[in-house]
């Protein structure tokens, strides 16, 4: 049965009043930061939660992960306004968005990668032609189109012509690692593959290698992300997956489970190595890995 998606980033641009003692962002009016730049394209580039209570997402990655969010102002969305959408970060880097779903469709589609691409149109044009869903868009933004989709194991992922922030990267910062867990690595290689550009020779698309029975996807000599095989021993469920740094793993699984969370995987392996798959409140898996 294909996935759900809470449908959370179509948006219209409205100018909103400031709320008395709420911290304002410095973002631009539509509510994101300006665009990156020196960004293979087909690489990821931004994540985003929707969730059908987005404060409580808030207090509970605050308190197991240690993020403070922004709200991201100026901009009306099918949701409540004000406080539907937040910039959350890390140690002044930036981590991604949280928003408020402005429909309940089913299960949420949890920590969701968006994909830089030069034409979002084009890219949906080779999603249909593969037979995957494009559940949302293309629609325009302040920073440019943008679409979500369902891989064809209905793995959900958005694209996006601009990138958000040219802090956010994977493998540096507060985002360790962004995985597929997939019942077949090479026929999704082949699909991301051809929707993305991936492996296509030019210096400014992401080159994969295959190893250990995982395939990487490099922007550079970086690791973007991880194809690997979901077996039935993955905590995880299959689809994209999100790892995120932190000071303790011990404790962020103690928090999370004091948070109303659950610990899906307990904490292993050495200190300076050591994860734990978590999930929220809502049952969004991530894992969490020593910094």
């Amino acid at each position: 049965m294909p996935r759900h998606i809470y449908v959370n980033d179509a948006q219209e641009r409205q100018t909103q009043e400031p709320v008395p003692g709420e911290r304002r962002s410095t973002a631009p009016v539509d509510g994101l930061p300006p665009r990156a730049t020196g960004r293979a394209d087909g690489g990821p580039c931004w994540l985003s939660l929707a969730s059908r209570d987005v404060l409580a997402a808030k207090e509970f990655y605050a308190r197991v992960l240690g993020w403070c969010h922004v709200p991201l102002l100026g901009q009306r969305r099918l949701g409540p306004p004000r406080t539907s959408r937040f910039l959350a970060l890390m140690a002044g880097a930036p981590v991604g968005t949280l928003s408020q779903a402005t429909c309940d469709l089913g299960v949420s589609a949890g920590w969701v990668p968006y994909f830089a691409v030069t034409e979002v149109d084009t890219t949906v044009a080779r999603l249909r032609e593969r037979g995957a869903t494009v559940a949302v868009g293309p629609l325009a933004t302040g920073t440019g189109r943008i679409a979500v989709a369902a891989g064809l194991q209905d793995d959900v992922f958005g694209l996006r012509e601009q990138a958000p922030d040219d802090r956010w990267r994977v493998g540096e910062g507060p985002i360790a690692r962004l995985e597929l867990r997939t019942r077949d690595v090479f026929a999704a290689a082949l699909f991301y593959g051809g929707v993305l550009g991936w492996a296509r020779g030019a210096r400014d698309s992401c080159e994969v290698e295959y190893a250990d029975g995982r395939i990487a996807v490099r922007d550079g000599l970086r690791t973007v992300a991880t194809l690997k095989d979901a077996t039935f021993e993955e905590a995880a469920p299959a689809g994209w997956h999100a790892c995120f740094r932190v000071a303790d793993v011990d404790m962020a699984a103690a928090a999370a489970l004091g948070a109303g969370g659950l610990v899906v995987s307990p904490p292993r392996g050495p200190r300076d190595r050591r994860e734990a798959v978590l999930s929220d409140r809502e049952g969004n898996p991530f894992t969490v890995i020593a910094s």
